[in-house]
């Protein structure tokens, strides 16, 4: 709290206000920046040490306290009064709290060290950042989207483990989840975290006919709303037909290539393609995938896995082609676009897209259902 004492002053006088009034404003500023950590740090040291004082000592000290306090709470301009109060508040503050005492320094560091660890643990188990990394969730997410994933809604996972804890539930369809890539088979991206939509459950048989998405036997909810020139990509030399669907209440668009002449699908790809593994896959990404699938053209979804789709569905590597997602890879459910920008091939010092950002990823359906969609 002392300022620095010129050779003339006795150790207990106190500091000189200087007489420039340019100097004393700033010294005046100064003053009270130190009179607001004194303040501050004194208070609590007589919440939790008051106990280890007497009665006298700690009345005494609480008088100091409420003076400096009600000065700066009223704001007060005296330089000669915050200092008259100021400086033997510091002074017995050493002389009984002494021990307990910490640095201006000290308090600064600690707080930026909680700090520090506070945020890893939000990132660890509540909330993390994601950058869509591809196209593959077009029109509803576009390259270089920013968002907010929730990690704890799905539970909670030990670092550097896939065991999970204190699971409140696992996704539902229709839900945009963060996943890490479960397998090692050369395509590039393992320990990768991938983005895509939970379209089928444990216990869901899945089966895409001319585009449609049949879930247990009967087609979701779906409107064709228009066509884009270039699939939502600039210059992508595509069209595609653009269509709204409903799945357990959520809404969200999709995409397909709009087919060239003569052809049965855009490009000759079938709906569901037959994934492919290379033979120095480590693990068989595709043991849920054709032609392993018995049940084909059906694709039935089985425990501990959900089946996960982009909404760029002719642009899209997901579960028809790598397999299922294995529930204790998914991070988390995708929460808040929290930046977005207007060029999807600008990745730094980009125009933002005020009209996307700081939207929720999830749309809901009117009434929370589909039967009005």
């Amino acid at each position: 709290m002392s300022q620095p004492r010129s050779p003339s002053e006795t150790p207990d006088a106190p500091p000189l206000i200087p007489t420039d009034p340019a100097k004393r404003k700033r010294f005046h500023a100064e003053l009270r920046e130190r009179c607001t950590y004194l303040d501050e740090s004194g208070g609590r040291l007589l919440r939790k040490y008051r106990k280890q004082l007497s009665d006298e000592v700690a009345q005494g000290l609480e008088s100091q306290w409420q003076a400096l306090h009600d000065l700066l709470k009223q704001k007060s301009k005296d330089t000669h009064a915050l200092l008259a109060v100021a400086e033997p508040f510091d002074q017995a503050l050493d002389r009984h709290l002494g021990k307990w005492r910490k640095s201006a320094t000290r308090e600064y560091f600690d707080s930026i060290v909680w700090a520090v660890v506070l945020t890893l643990l939000i990132r660890i188990f509540v909330f993390e950042a994601f950058k869509i990394p591809t196209g593959s969730m077009i029109p509803s997410l576009q390259v270089h989207d920013h968002l907010f994933v929730n990690k704890f809604l799905y539970g909670l996972k030990i670092p550097f483990t896939r065991v999970k804890f204190l699971t409140l539930r696992e996704p539902h369809r229709g839900e945009i989840v963060v996943f890490e890539y479960p397998y090692k088979d050369g395509s590039g991206s393992e320990d990768k975290d991938l983005i895509k939509r939970v379209i089928g459950v444990p216990g869901d048989r899945i089966r895409l006919i001319d585009n449609v998405l049949h879930i247990n036997g009967k087609a979701i909810p779906r409107k064709v709303i228009g066509e884009s020139a270039d699939c939502g990509q600039k210059d992508s030399g595509a069209r595609c037909e653009m269509a709204r669907e409903c799945l357990d209440g959520v809404v969200y668009t999709t995409q397909h290539h709009i087919a060239r002449p003569g052809e049965s699908s855009w490009d000759g790809r079938p709906d569901w393609p037959t994934a492919t593994v290379p033979t120095s896959a480590e693990e068989n990404a595709a043991i849920y995938s054709l032609p392993a699938n018995k049940d084909f053209p059906d694709f039935v979804v089985p425990p501990g896995y959900v089946l996960g789709m982009g909404d760029n569905r002719d642009n899209s590597q997901d579960s028809r082609f790598f397999g299922l997602i294995p529930m204790d890879t998914i991070k988390g459910k995708a929460g808040v676009l929290w930046f977005a920008t207007q060029d999807q091939n600008c990745e730094w010092l980009c125009a933002p897209d005020m009209s996307r950002m700081f939207s929720l990823v999830h749309q809901s359906a009117p009434g929370g259902t589909c039967d009005n969609f």
